[in-house]
């Protein structure tokens, strides 16, 4: 493109003629006056330099240090609003991972109260601030790194303008993505300026090109907007749990982890393998959701009965999850009436997978003492039947089960929990289908027991494509809170797929396998096993992920078409 070329020639220009590279770089374009700066810091000083222009495309190198009231060295990852009255303090938007806002005064210079007003799991940075006649739009970015490799993600927010330190929306998802336009190479904002009633971003790709990008079809109006497809936001410090070679009980895998929220904590049992590869069940404990506080060195549950007991070192390939030659798989577990009760897979490593049911005091559960009732198979023999959990209250006096036998998730209504007599299985009296031709079509389960919300049963939920039935992928369902047979809401597309390193390389690759979900006041927290390897969560706003699969739309942001420039 002519703009790119010109720019990499000037660019190129300043830097060999007049600049030594190897101690100047470019590290943020702003706008005063009418006019545009690049400021370039020198590496091995607190100088800094300025290349000028009238148009945002050429710049010219000035001779004198920068003087610029709009940029605030201090604030690098910053921006201030422009203000038509003079009279006024001045306001600024800064990232120092989440997003602050400050203010001017004469005496004190910038001040904050150090209040979030957008957080993120990300290190975020501002890139940008405009006033519009409805906000304040303000471009921030999050900084990724992934494989050694640093990338960067813009989103846009907009605040009150009476009122700038409220926010009133933000995009879920990246309007652009280093990543996915300069894959493999190092590409760094430079900010955002305005240019002819358009938001221009700059970006310094391989230390060498600068690129413009700019928003086309700029309105900035919230129901303007139709935003991109309902996604779980993958915790920065994934995965939270893995393997610890010092346990041999759990120094080759740890997957696939129950949640529950209980006074004010998370707590997450996970599978766990050793190198003899028989699973068992971890114990952790979250305050925030996010951060392991602590976690136990030994197993809290281990395989007991004949029909998940495997001594002989060997098991059916064709039956082996995770590796696994046997013992307790992938846990649900449910609090009700008083008590912790948790569905798992028992495995004897050569007859099928089946269901079995066990439960623990509540008092006993959360004070570490592991007084788990004898299991009791709750499935039938001879069928594969995973993937069950209990609902956690009764509708209409009965015990509600979800499971699946491949391939769909099935439900039955039971008056009791007495499965000891015979013949006294889960029978799959009800059913939720796959569906053809979508990313759910060869096969589902349910990953977390469902949560109650004012809207319903929230059902996280994994499925696998026909097309490609390597990858699990994550989606959710809202069910009738009287009848949870009946499907109110589904997403059309995941929710969560396996993208990152963590989720693509393991001992099975593409696979995001949840098992338990939390409500941590306005956020509902996914917790799933990543690669069979691994412990991981994600996070989003409960309210707005209820808004938003209500609404049932094929979501994009259509209306925020991103173009590279070209004059």
């Amino acid at each position: 493109m002519e703009l790119i070329n010109k720019i990499k020639l000037r660019l190129k220009k300043l830097i060999d003629n007049k600049i030594d590279k190897s101690i100047t770089h470019p590290i943020k374009i702003v706008e005063q006056n009418g006019e545009y700066f690049l400021i370039l810091k020198n590496k091995n000083s607190a100088s800094l330099l300025s290349a000028r222009s009238l148009d945002g495309i050429d710049f010219d190198l000035t001779e004198s240090y920068i003087r610029l009231e709009n940029f605030v060295e201090k604030f690098r990852s910053s921006a201030v609003v422009p203000n038509p009255d003079k009279r006024k303090k001045k306001i600024m938007y800064f990232g120092n991972r989440h997003i602050y806002l400050a203010q001017s005064s004469k005496k004190e210079g910038w001040i904050s109260d150090n209040k979030q007003l957008l957080d993120s799991p990300y290190a975020t940075e501002v890139g940008g601030a405009f006033l519009f006649p409805k906000g304040i739009v303000v471009i921030y970015f999050e900084k990724i790194v992934e494989g050694g490799l640093t990338y960067y993600k813009a989103y846009i927010a907009e605040f009150a303008k009476n009122k700038p330190d409220k926010l009133l929306w933000n995009t879920d998802e990246p309007i652009w993505n280093s990543k996915d336009h300069w894959p493999g190479k190092k590409a760094i904002p430079l900010g955002s300026v305005m240019i002819k009633e358009k938001i221009v971003m700059y970006w310094y790709v391989d230390e060498e090109v600068i690129y413009a990008v700019h928003l086309s079809g700029f309105l900035f109006d919230p129901q303007l907007i139709i935003k991109k497809p309902i996604k779980l936001r993958k915790h920065l410090a994934n995965p939270i749990i893995k393997p610890r070679t010092h346990n041999s009980w759990e120094a080759f895998t740890t997957l696939n982890p129950a949640a529950a929220y209980i006074n004010d904590k998370v707590h997450i049992l996970y599978r766990a393998q050793g190198f003899d590869y028989i699973s068992k069940f971890g114990y952790a404990v979250s305050s925030d959701g996010l951060k392991i506080d602590s976690r136990l060195n030994y197993p809290v549950y281990n395989p007991s009965a004949k029909f998940e007991t495997n001594n002989t070192g060997s098991a059916d390939p064709r039956l082996m999850s995770a590796g696994g030659y046997g013992g307790c798989e992938d846990p649900r577990i449910t609090l009700l009436d008083k008590k912790v009760y948790m569905v798992y897979v028992a495995f004897d490593g050569w007859t099928n997978l089946r269901l079995a049911l066990t439960s623990i005091e509540v008092d006993d559960f959360l004070s570490q003492r592991w007084n788990w009732e004898k299991p009791v198979l709750i499935s039938p023999p001879h069928v594969i039947d995973k993937s069950g959990c209990l609902l956690p209250e009764k509708i209409k006096g009965k015990y509600v089960f979800f499971h699946r036998i491949y391939p769909d998730i099935l439900i039955d209504f039971v008056d009791n929990l007495n499965f000891k007599g015979k013949n006294k299985w889960l029978t799959g009296e009800h059913k939720i289908k796959t569906r053809l031709g979508m990313w759910d079509s060869r096969k589902i389960g349910v990953g977390a027991p469902p949560l109650r919300t004012i809207d319903g049963w929230l059902l996280i939920y994994y499925g696998v494509n026909e097309q490609d039935a390597s990858k699990y992928h994550i989606g959710a369902m809202l069910l009738d809170l009287s009848d949870p047979t009946k499907v109110l809401y589904r997403t059309n597309k995941p929710i969560l797929s396996p993208s990152e390193d963590y989720e693509i390389n393991g001992f099975k690759p593409g696979i995001a396998y949840p098992c338990g979900a939390a409500i941590i006041k306005d956020n509902l927290f996914v917790y799933y096993g990543a690669a069979d390897s691994t412990v991981c969560v994600a996070q989003t706003n409960l309210k707005r992920f209820l808004k938003d699969l209500k609404s049932n739309l094929p979501l994009q942001l259509s209306s925020l078409e991103i173009k590279e420039i070209n004059y």
